[in-house]
């Protein structure tokens, strides 16, 4: 299984993905495309389909969603691995921002770096469709939900005439610095990525605190060392190539909800690599019938303030608990 703490326990389900998109200027209405939920909600929940702004502390339409976050010169949009609503919006917010005259970089956690030639190769050719996509950059040997799952969000890439590009480094590399530390990377890299820069310790305990929580409480806070790293690490990558292929006309992050937080992820690295710019985070967030508070269902930092800026209110995916199993991993 591919290396991540976020996506530690996911079952994942096999849904093929609404690839349709609504026209840029239009204002989704209620019973509108926008809402075509792939995964049905049992009961739903009021905030399902709402958009509420932290910063504005209200409930805001997509179309200002997307003029706000075509605003920043970093976007980054996080998803639920398997939700196959949040891949779909995440398309329609690709497609919205660049519908507002931008062209940034798309950058991709799910892509490696082991993966860019080939993902450059299949864009040269000018392709009509993101189909083979997948086959072209071997997606089925990742770890990742099946292709099609991801695919709207491509489309819209495509469609958009935005390149793509990948944000992680590869996963045995991760594993690698996770078990060794940072002085494996190559020559100056730890002073690149500011890896040589340390998170503020409560900002590390928080990490550390949820790694140890996705662990289902299962692992001491000292052994999280090796992921703790590995984060850092992947968080670091994705900034950094964020940067570098946005130095123009920003980028796009397509990432866990993990990766796009304001306090100690991605956006931690972006303000440092370029002070000057903007960061805007949203997080795509799966809700359920109780759930009814929007201001609760986002993570915080060490001093209660919400971890994105905006967040959108789908169906949540039912998966059955994760820690069954990995009880039964520990106790053999």
């Amino acid at each position: 299984m591919r290396f991540s703490i976020i996506r530690l326990g996911v079952l994942v389900t096999l849904i093929t993905a609404f690839t349709g998109c609504l026209g840029i200027g239009e204002t989704p209405k209620p019973a509108g495309p926008w809402q075509n939920w792939q995964i049905a909600p049992n009961a739903p929940s009021p905030l399902l389909g709402k958009i509420w702004s932290f910063r504005e502390n209200a409930f805001i339409t997509p179309t200002d969603l997307a003029k706000a976050m075509a605003k920043a010169d970093f976007a980054l949009l996080g998803e639920t691995h398997d939700n196959a609503d949040h891949h779909r919006l995440q398309g329609w917010m690709v497609s919205a921002i660049a519908g507002q005259g931008r062209k940034p970089a798309v950058v991709w956690e799910m892509f490696d770096t082991g993966q860019s030639q080939a993902l450059i190769t299949f864009q040269n050719g000018k392709p009509d469709n993101a189909d083979a996509l997948g086959t072209a950059v071997n997606w089925g040997k990742t770890g990742w939900p099946q292709w099609p799952l991801y695919q709207p969000i491509a489309e819209a890439a495509l469609s958009s005439g935005l390149s793509m590009y990948a944000g992680d480094p590869p996963v045995t590399l991760v594993r690698t610095v996770g078990k060794k530390g940072f002085s494996v990377l190559p020559q100056g890299e730890t002073e690149r990525l500011l890896l040589d820069k340390p998170l503020a310790e409560n900002l590390k305990n928080a990490l550390q605190t949820q790694i140890v929580e996705s662990h289902c409480n299962l692992i001491p806070s000292a052994a999280t060392g090796p992921m703790y790293r590995g984060q850092r690490l992947r968080d670091a990558s994705m900034a950094m190539h964020m940067v570098e292929k946005g130095e123009t006309n920003g980028a796009i992050l397509i990432a866990g909800t993990g990766h796009v937080r304001q306090d100690r992820a991605v956006p931690w690295h972006l303000r440092r690599l370029r002070p000057g710019k903007t960061v805007s985070s949203l997080m795509f967030v799966g809700v359920s019938s109780e759930e009814t508070d929007p201001a609760s269902l986002i993570p915080t930092d060490p001093d209660g303030k919400p971890a994105a800026d905006y967040a959108w209110f789908t169906p949540k995916v039912v998966r059955e608990d994760p820690c069954i199993a990995l009880k039964k991993r520990y106790a053999k």
